[in-house]
C-alpha cells in the first residue's frame, strides 16, 4: 500500500526517537504518493534540517515560507470556491508552519520578524491546536520580554492564565505551591 497511515506514525516515532534517517526514508515513501501534500513536504523539510545537524536554518526557513504561502493561497481558493483548494491543502496546518518559521527566525536572532509572525498567529489563536497555541504563546512571551514589550507580554500572560489556569490547579482546586497545599 503506497500511502499507509502506519508509515506516517512510524516516521513520527522514528523522528521523536532521534532516528532521522529512518524517518526520512519513511517520509520519502509517503512523498512518492503525496508529492504535493504540504504536510508531508513540511515533515520532510524538518527531517532534512535535523539530519543536516540543524546547520542550514535559512534553507529551512525558505521552504517553510514557500509552504506557508502555498497553504494560505490554497485555503483562500478553497474558501472562494468551496472545494477546489481543499485537495491541494489536505489537513496542512498553516499555524504549525508559522510557528516553525518563528522558531527558526528566533534561532537566527531575527526577533522582530519572529515576533511579527507570532503576533499574527496570536491575533487568531482560537482555532490553533491547544498544544501549539501554548508553545506559541510562550515563544511570543519570550520575544516580547526580550524586546521589552511589557504591556503586550501582559496580554499574552493574561490569555495563558485564562486558557490554561487548570494546569496550575491541584486536585483540590488550590493552586500549586499555595501555603494550604504545602501544609498538608
Amino acid at each position: 500500500m503506497p500511502d499507509d497511515p502506519s508509515d506516517a506514525a512510524a516516521a513520527a516515532a522514528a523522528y521523536t526517537e532521534g532516528d532521522h534517517a529512518t524517518a526520512h526514508s519513511l517520509l520519502q515513501g509517503i512523498l512518492s504518493s503525496r508529492d504535493q501534500d504540504p504536510k508531508v513536504l513540511h515533515n520532510v523539510a524538518i527531517t532534512d534540517y535535523a539530519m543536516g545537524g540543524c546547520k542550514e536554518p535559512r534553507k529551512l526557513l525558505a521552504v517553510l515560507e514557500r509552504l506557508r504561502a502555498r497553504v494560505e493561497e490554497a485555503r483562500e481558493k478553497a474558501d472562494a470556491s468551496d472545494s477546489i483548494g481543499s485537495d491541494l491543502v489536505g489537513d496542512a496546518d498553516p499555524s504549525l508552519l508559522a510557528y516553525n518559521s518563528a522558531v527558526v527566525l528566533y534561532q537566527l536572532k531575527q526577533y522582530g520578524k519572529a515576533r511579527a509572525v507570532l503576533d499574527d498567529m496570536f491575533a487568531q489563536i482560537e482555532p490553533v491546536d491547544e498544544f501549539l497555541a501554548f508553545r506559541s504563546c510562550f515563544l511570543l512571551l519570550d520575544l516580547q520580554l526580550l524586546q521589552r514589550q511589557l504591556e503586550k507580554a501582559a496580554e499574552v500572560l493574561a490569555y495563558l492564565e485564562r486558557s490554561y489556569a487548570m494546569l496550575t490547579k491541584s486536585d483540590g482546586g488550590r493552586e500549586n505551591g499555595s501555603a494550604e497545599s504545602r501544609d498538608s
